[in-house]
């Protein structure tokens, strides 16, 4: 019979892993209270939440969706960070790894450890979740491709334009010129 702690823990877990899982983990330790308050903070800023787990419990739920290779993020202990209850967050381990990114270089340190994340039923190793704070969200991505539709009529509008501006700049000049002459 399964310990009611853990069963409930799992309950939990499965609540928190539902849905679209977009999640990046860490590695808690080496930050101090007043440091973890403040990271907790920084997170909160973005719709953002740290919660420490107990791996086993957390890596059944995880294989229990299918997901593999689940090692590296639970090799320690682990924190994940997702969005918070109820919060519409874009791209969550996107915006996750950019907080942290951003924490590791006020603070000046190397913590939390980045473990790797999940994304899009993708585990995602150490390496491939620092390179998640290079990536831009999506947000950043629709103005790109809007700039990049926008960019050739914005030119064609600009080639049309420019004859007719040399040669108002002309006119204008002939009449300046001949207005100081008569």
């Amino acid at each position: 019979m399964p310990n009611l702690v853990n069963t409930t823990i799992v309950s939990e877990y499965e609540e928190l892993f539902g849905g679209s899982l977009d999640a990046l983990f860490v590695q808690p330790l080496g930050l101090g209270v007043d440091e973890v308050n403040e990271f907790r903070a920084r997170l909160g800023e973005s719709n953002l939440r740290m919660q420490v787990v107990k791996n086993s419990l957390a890596r059944r739920v995880l294989s229990d969706r299918g997901l593999a290779d689940l090692d590296s993020l639970f090799d320690g202990p682990s924190a994940v960070i997702l969005p918070e209850a109820d919060a519409d967050v874009d791209a969550a381990a996107i915006t996750a790894a950019k907080v942290v990114a951003q924490w590791r270089k006020d603070a000046g340190t190397e913590l939390p450890a980045l473990k790797g994340g999940v994304m899009e039923g993708e585990v995602l190793d150490a390496d491939k979740a620092k390179a998640l704070e290079k990536m831009p969200g999506r947000a950043e991505l629709q103005s790109l491709i809007v700039g990049q539709i926008l960019g050739p009529g914005r030119k064609l509008a600009a080639q049309i334009i420019g004859p007719g501006g040399s040669i108002a700049g002309a006119v204008k000049t002939h009449i300046e010129n001949l207005e100081k002459a008569g």
